[in-house]
């Protein structure tokens, strides 16, 4: 503990307080200043391209900071283009860490072609930890290279300061995962902490004044973290720093420029508090339950949760068989529910439907989505209908719907297969069809359908204000929080999918929820 404690001290001594209040107000100032900006332009419609010099130019800024904070010098003192430039490189790489907001409002405004994101969607879980390995990777080679700006300043070449760099990082392995891992970790897990703790501090929350005061401090708090985060990483192989006497203006100027970054974050709360609008969602019975109260996707869950709860939707899963019929399920195999290694696109109905599923106490029979559908339509219940495809069935699992299109009149359609929800569209345009969204990170493609279902642990504000600035219904899934779902109710979100029914008809109070939906989307 005498060593944490040590090594804590020196940290703190390596940083003068003009540095951190500059990292704590004055950078984030400016960056909360461009992101509304490009955020405001967005949705007037004036955002032109070269905007995102200005971007550019804000990651610079912090790459010449780095550089200065790191070598202890004085604005533009000793300047370096060389240093500068490799600074810039070095937080350009950063930059998806440290300004993830830039980029999840970038995408979500000014998505990837369609066929790529379907792409990536539909084979997240082969790609995406192929592109976060190489990334780490990236980042192990940052941390080894930390040091080239700084000795690019004392007149070395590019190479010896690569060199020099790599030597003075080296540690023992254990003390290279500490550094490397667990240090900026607990940064990120701080964070994490941080936001989840305020949105429960919502709950006491009475009026609007004693809000913003919540949200200014959350604000804060975040900035001091990644300032300290910043200073972190600046601080490999520094010395103390000596604190030079400043004249009067330098404290006034600091001053200035934290009332300013808090009059900024305050006007930009009374806006949001100003603008959110709960509205009527339409409840959503996700799988056909509610509570557990019978086995996914059954004939038997339908009717009771129907007749119990009345939800406007109820949400299920279409698969096909090996013979071409249609069935009502929502896994690719069958080892969860009947301890089968079984898959449906393999297997025959005639070796499905004397199966017996069970789930939360309960059993049931695999049913024909014919039969499903009718016992809806018996109910007056709409359904919200996905149809799962694979590589199998994905060339003729939409056909197999034409033969029930009378009767899938007042029903909606959905699928995570974005060429399946546009053939969809295509044969039934009466209906109202929608495209799943697995997961809300990279924005969502340009379509034409009339609904789009987002995953709701990684949506954000921005993607749902696309959305609707294209006319496009949100449904977010799922939702089986009562604070969930009363924050939701402020995004003018059109649909919620829910395990649980009673979570989305529970009253919500105003203030509560609507600074629980800023901290969490904003």
């Amino acid at each position: 503990m005498t060593y944490i404690r040590r090594r804590i001290a020196h940290f703190f001594s390596t940083f003068s307080l003009y540095n951190f209040l500059l990292l704590a107000f004055g950078l984030p100032f400016l960056t909360e200043g461009l992101f509304l900006f490009l955020r405001q332009s967005f949705l007037n419609n004036l955002y032109h391209p070269p905007y995102l010099f200005l971007f550019l130019a804000l990651i610079f800024l912090y790459g010449n900071l780095f550089s200065q904070v790191q070598a202890n010098e004085k604005a533009f003192e000793n300047f370096s283009l060389k240093a500068a430039f490799v600074s810039f490189a070095y937080w350009l790489l950063l930059s998806p860490i440290f300004f993830f907001r830039f980029y999840q409002m970038l995408l979500a405004w000014q998505p990837l072609p369609a066929n790529m994101l379907s792409f990536l969607f539909l084979y997240r879980w082969k790609i995406l930890p192929i592109i976060l390995l190489f990334y780490v990777i990236v980042l192990y080679f940052l941390y080894r290279a930390i040091l080239v700006p700084k000795y690019l300043k004392k007149g070395n070449s590019l190479k010896q300061s690569i060199q020099l760099s790599w030597q003075q990082s080296k540690k023992n392995p254990v003390k290279q995962l500490g550094i490397f891992f667990l240090i900026p970790l607990i940064f990120l897990v701080t964070s994490l902490l941080i936001k989840v703790g305020f949105i429960g501090l919502t709950q006491l929350l009475s009026r609007q004044s004693t809000a913003m005061i919540l949200l200014l401090l959350y604000r804060v708090l975040q900035n001091i973290v990644w300032a300290l985060f910043f200073l972190y990483l600046a601080a490999s192989d520094k010395k103390a720093v000596v604190e030079d006497d400043r004249p009067k203006t330098t404290f006034i100027w600091m001053g200035l420029m934290v009332v300013a970054c808090l009059s900024l974050y305050s006007l930009h709360y009374a806006h949001a508090f100003h603008v959110q609008k709960a509205n009527t969602q339409l409840t959503i019975s996700h799988r056909g339950v509610s509570n557990q109260n019978g086995v996914q996707n059954s004939i038997e869950v339908l009717r009771k949760t129907s007749e119990t709860f009345h939800p406007d939707l109820v949400e299920m899963d279409v698969q096909e068989t090996a013979d071409h019929q249609l069935v009502v399920m929502h896994d690719e195999d069958l080892n969860a529910l009947a301890d089968k290694n079984l898959r449906i696109d393999e297997t025959t109905w005639k070796d499905l439907k004397n199966l017996t599923l069970k789930e939360n106490g309960h059993s049931s029979k695999i049913p024909l989505f014919a039969d499903y559908l009718a016992a809806a339509n018996q109910l007056n219940q709409k359904l919200l209908i996905e149809l799962k495809v694979t590589a199998k069935t994905k060339s003729t699992i939409v056909q197999g719907l034409l033969p029930l299109s009378d009767q899938l009149a007042n029903h909606q359609l959905q699928s995570m297969d974005l060429d399946t929800a546009n053939q969809m569209k295509k044969l039934f345009p009466m209906l109202k069809v929608g495209y799943i969204l697995p997961f809300d990170l990279l924005g969502a493609p340009r379509t034409s359908l009339d609904f789009v279902n987002i995953e709701a642990r990684t949506a954000s504000g921005d993607l749902i204000q696309v959305l609707q600035h294209r006319k496009q219904a949100v449904y977010a899934w799922p939702i089986n929080t009562k604070q969930q779902a009363a924050a939701y109710r402020f995004l003018q979100v059109k649909g919620i999918l829910s395990d649980d029914l009673a979570v989305i008809s529970a009253p919500s109070d105003d203030i509560k929820a609507r600074t629980a939906s800023i901290l969490q989307f904003d």
